[in-house]
């Protein structure tokens, strides 16, 4: 079985808009906490990566909204690979609470260096995600 990364969130107040419920652009925001917990979790934080000159812009992302949530929720961000190739990567996430499915999304990213030029992942770092991918111990 694949890993699935789980990122506990509390909306803060000011993530709230003038109705109490969460701006959508927060979600946005939340996959990126799980996208770095998930890779933290391989062994790979971010800041590391960054310091080695690879980097994962976003290419493209995508949230469907399903039911607001609202300040001081207890959340859940359930983040999963969802394909790997050679210098890109899709994730997806579900946004819970209380078992509830609140927001679906996705996101691609590229990997580049420093200069924004495509390079292909790191093989240590490839070979982890697609462990975690396949389901490998």
């Amino acid at each position: 079985m694949a890993l699935t990364m789980e990122s506990k969130i509390v909306p803060r107040y000011a993530e709230t808009d003038k109705m109490g419920v969460v701006y959508y652009a927060n979600y946005l925001v939340w996959m990126e906490v799980g996208r770095t917990d998930y890779l933290a979790s391989l062994g790979f934080p971010y800041s590391q990566l960054e310091k080695e000159g690879v980097l994962f812009p976003v290419s493209a992302a995508r949230i469907k909204l399903h039911r607001p949530s609202y300040y001081e929720d207890k959340l859940i961000v359930s983040t999963v690979l969802e394909s790997l190739r050679s210098r890109k990567v899709e994730f997806s996430y579900r946004v819970m609470r209380d078992g509830k499915l609140l927001v679906e999304g996705r996101t691609e990213h590229i990997c580049v260096n420093p200069e924004m030029k495509v390079r292909k992942i790191p093989a240590p770092l490839c070979e982890a995600l697609r462990q975690s991918f396949n389901g490998a111990d």
